[in-house]
This record gives structure tokens, C-alpha cells and sequence, in this order.
């Protein structure tokens, strides 16, 4: 819940110990401050091991539960269910091998396999040495209670993990 958003660093009735404060704290505070009743919106999934010839349409294995404050991410089928309406925050991030591209989607599931994609990445690292390429996107979406957010392969490729920790991360603004 967003209360009291303060964007400039001063407030009048209490100015002069707000100066001191950066405004990043103040939108901090004010995005995650909960009140009773509310529940925070929020979660960071990871994948734990490579993932090798995922096909076309298959879910990225985030499968470890970093965060998830809602218990709204499902690490069996990869996919968040968003507990209730409004605007959300999502960022994924993928690591390609050499020589081998990573096209991926951000998936907003409709009913009767009709999928709208809301994001999109592309991480290619077409290098002949041996160092891989991490990418990451980004987007906003709004969402009614229910509708579930997944990423997917939307070619068939190869994903490392390993120390790179890629990550599936969402939060309700």
C-alpha cells in the first residue's frame, strides 16, 4: 500500500528532520510500509541448476523460492499468481552459453491457451571464447486477481545457472 508518497525531501510540519533524509528512503518507506489487512505483494525465484534443451513454450525453472511474501510463486510450475488486482513490478534474467542465443517472454495467462506477452528478452552471446552473457528486462502489468505471470522459452534453447543465479522477481506497487 502506498501512503504518504513524499517526492521532494521536505515536509511542513516536520521540515527540518526530513532534510536530512535521501528521498529513496522516503519512496522506500512509503512502498512498503504495510498497514493491518494488507498483505505485501512480493517475491524473487532463482534457478538452481542449468537448464538444457528447454523447448519452445516451456517455463524457465525458476524453482528456488528466494522471497515470497504472498506464498503466491509456484516453484513446481514457475508461475505467480497474482492474489489480488492492481499494477505489478516484474524483472526476470537469463544467462546464455556461448554461441547460443536466449529468447524469452513474459507471459500473462488468458484462458484457452490464449497468452498475451507483456515483455520480451533476448540475450545472444555469439563470442568464441567461452564466457557466457547474463540479460535482464523489466515491465509493468496490470492484473486482476488470479491471472498467473510466468516466463517462457519462446525458442528451444539451453540456459546456465550455476553461480549466475538467474532470477524471477515481482511485486505489487
Amino acid at each position: 500500500m502506498i501512503t504518504n508518497l513524499v517526492l521532494s525531501n521536505q515536509c511542513q510540519h516536520t521540515k527540518d528532520k526530513m532534510k536530512t533524509l535521501p528521498i529513496l528512503v522516503l519512496v522506500t518507506f512509503a512502498i512498503f510500509k504495510g498497514s493491518e489487512g494488507y498483505v505485501q505483494v512480493a517475491f524473487t525465484a532463482r534457478m538452481n541448476s542449468d537448464a538444457l534443451n528447454l523447448q519452445s513454450g516451456s517455463a524457465i525453472p525458476y524453482d528456488v523460492e528466494v522471497v515470497d511474501a504472498s506464498n503466491a510463486y509456484d516453484n513446481t510450475n514457475h508461475k505467480f499468481t497474482a492474489p489480488s488486482a492492481g499494477l505489478y513490478f516484474f524483472t526476470w534474467s537469463v544467462t546464455s552459453l556461448p554461441g547460443y542465443p536466449v529468447d524469452t517472454a513474459l507471459v500473462k495467462e488468458k484462458a484457452y491457451n490464449n497468452n498475451e506477452i507483456i515483455g520480451k528478452l533476448s540475450c545472444h552471446n555469439f563470442s568464441k571464447s567461452n564466457k557466457r552473457n547474463t540479460c535482464a528486462q523489466s515491465t509493468l502489468a496490470q492484473l486482476n486477481a488470479g491471472e498467473k505471470i510466468w516466463v517462457k522459452a519462446t525458442e528451444r534453447m539451453s540456459l546456465v545457472s550455476g553461480t549466475y543465479w538467474p532470477t524471477f522477481s515481482g511485486i505489487k506497487l
